[in-house]
C-alpha cells in the first residue's frame, strides 16, 4: 500500500521507493542569461540618463584685454576731431550712451552731436586702468578717460570712469552701451581777499528746530561743519563761495552790506539747501 507522506512512496514491484517532493536543480545556463541581459539593460539605462554635454564654451582670448585697449582708445582719439566713421563702425544699432551729465542718447543723436572742437580749444583723452569682464557672447569693459584739455591760453583735466558693454558679433566686437560719470575731486585754492572771512563766521541753522552748523576762521583759513570738534577747512573760489573738504557741491556766503554773512546757500549735487545764521556763539550739535 502507498501512503503520502513528506515523501512519496512509490510501489514498484512490491517495494515501496521513495522520491524527494522537493524542486529540481535549475538550470544554471539560463541563469547566466538573464543575467547578462539584465547587466546590459541597466548600462543602457545608465547611459541614457546621462546629459549629453554640449560644447564646451569658448575660453575668453588672452588678448582681449590688449584689443580693448586698443579699441577704447581709438575711441578716444576720434572724440576731439569729431570722427564719426570710428564710432560708427564699433557701434550697435541699438547702442545707448549715457554721459556724464546723465544725458541719454542713441546712436543716431551721439553721432549727430559729435563734433570737432571749435577754433581755440584743443585736447586729448588717454585710456587708463582698463579692465575686461569676458564672458562668452558679451564682455564689460570699465576704464579711466585721463581728459585734458586746452582752452584758448588755458589748461584744464578732468577724469571719468568709464563703463562699456560690448556683444560678439561674429569676430568683431559691438559696443550696445556706455556709461560714463566724472571723477570728482576737490578744486584748486584760488587767491582771494582774506580780510572779508571775519564775517563770515558764526553758527547757522537749517530750519526753527534743525541742524547746527559752524563756521570759525583759524589763522586765515575758513572752517566749518555740524560739530565744531570736527570742523573742516573751506577751499575758496571767491571771496565768498568755498567747497567744504569731505564733501561734494559748493558753499555760497550771502554777505550784507555790512560784511556780515546772513545765509548760506549750500548747492547739493546742483540742489540748494539754506543754512539761517543764528548768531555768533556756538550752538548744539544734532
Amino acid at each position: 500500500m502507498c501512503e503520502s507522506t513528506v515523501t512519496t512512496r512509490i510501489c514498484r514491484r512490491g517495494r515501496p521507493v521513495r522520491h524527494s517532493t522537493s524542486t529540481a536543480l535549475p538550470d544554471l545556463r539560463a541563469i547566466r542569461r538573464v543575467r547578462a541581459v539584465v547587466v546590459i539593460s541597466l548600462a543602457v539605462l545608465a547611459t541614457a540618463l546621462v546629459p549629453i554635454a554640449g560644447p564646451a564654451p569658448a575660453s575668453p582670448r588672452p588678448d582681449l584685454a590688449a584689443t580693448f585697449q586698443v579699441l577704447e582708445q581709438s575711441l578716444m582719439d576720434a572724440v576731439g576731431v569729431g570722427d564719426r566713421a570710428v564710432w560708427a563702425r564699433v557701434m550697435d544699432e541699438r547702442c545707448v550712451v549715457t554721459s556724464e551729465e546723465g544725458g541719454v542718447s542713441s546712436k543716431k543723436e551721439f553721432l549727430e552731436a559729435l563734433r570737432p572742437l571749435p577754433p581755440g580749444l584743443s585736447g586729448g583723452i588717454a585710456v587708463r586702468d582698463l579692465t575686461v569682464q569676458a564672458f562668452p557672447s558679451f564682455a564689460i569693459v570699465r576704464y579711466l578717460a585721463d581728459e585734458w584739455e586746452q582752452v584758448f591760453d588755458q589748461r584744464v583735466t578732468t577724469k571719468y570712469r568709464t563703463t562699456d558693454t560690448f556683444r560678439l558679433d561674429g569676430s568683431a566686437w559691438k559696443l550696445i552701451a556706455s556709461q560714463t560719470a566724472v571723477v570728482t575731486t576737490y578744486p584748486p585754492a584760488q587767491p582771494v581777499d582774506r580780510r572779508g572771512l571775519r564775517g563770515l563766521t558764526g553758527v547757522y541753522r537749517i530750519g526753527a528746530e534743525g541742524w547746527m552748523f559752524h563756521v570759525e576762521l583759524r589763522g586765515a583759513t575758513l572752517y566749518g561743519g555740524r560739530d565744531p570738534a570736527k570742523l573742516r577747512p573751506f577751499i575758496p573760489l571767491t571771496p565768498a563761495a568755498f567747497v567744504l573738504r569731505g564733501s561734494l557741491g559748493e558753499w555760497l556766503f550771502v554777505v550784507g552790506a555790512d560784511g556780515r554773512a546772513s545765509r548760506i546757500v549750500e548747492f547739493r549735487k546742483f540742489e540748494p539747501l539754506v543754512w539761517t545764521r543764528v548768531g555768533p556763539e556756538p550752538g548744539r550739535v544734532q
